[in-house]
């Protein structure tokens, strides 16, 4: 795992999703809950619906990641990338869980496909990702030593998920967090 830090004034991400859904994040559920989310269910609120129509038509969002993705993300990686066209949206709602369950994403892929490109995931908080409100992960394959991603809005986090068990736990702090994430493969380990 790495920290990578930005500055939120040139790459203003919450700005624009604030705008989209029209409410600060950190109180999304003082708008609307939701029963206990499945594996099945997690990518299905209101406010998920309103941030995959709006990233479709304004492209305001979509030049802040790109610029993000070229600036920050890429020289990481000293050749051109593969990356993610829309970013993954995440909300975690108190009482309730952002992802439906721990895996590891290879899981819901071609494992030896994932295992030859090898993509890095960033997690991306749109506010404080905390305790029980950010993702846990092992720190190594299978080591089942879970850790929080502590962040705040500024900071991402590059990470493993192909191979890293991952998930939420219920979020019992007062809280929503908002946030999205990303892959990456590096040009040179592109395989279709």
């Amino acid at each position: 795992m790495h920290r990578i830090t930005y500055d939120t004034k040139i790459y203003d991400f919450k700005s624009v999703v604030e705008n989209w859904l029209d409410n600060e994040l950190p109180k999304l559920h003082l708008v609307k809950q939701y029963e206990h989310f499945d594996r099945e269910h997690d990518q299905s609120t209101m406010w998920h619906k309103l941030f995959y129509e709006k990233i479709r038509v304004d492209e305001t969002f979509n030049n802040i990641y790109l610029k993000f993705l070229t600036d920050v993300i890429k020289p990481r990686f000293g050749e051109n990338i593969i990356y993610q066209k829309i970013p993954t949206f995440r909300v975690h709602l108190p009482g309730n869980v952002s992802v439906g369950e721990f895996h590891k994403d290879k899981h819901y892929r071609n494992i030896e496909w994932a295992e030859q490109v090898k993509e890095l995931n960033y997690f991306v908080p749109l506010t404080d990702a905390y305790g029980t409100n950010t993702i846990w992960a092992e720190t190594e394959e299978d080591k089942g030593d879970y850790q929080s991603f502590d962040s705040k809005y500024g900071e991402c986090i590059e990470w493993n998920a192909s191979n890293l068990t991952h998930g939420n736990k219920d979020n019992k702090t007062s809280k929503t967090r908002v946030s999205f994430d990303f892959r990456i493969i590096p040009k040179s380990r592109y395989v279709d």
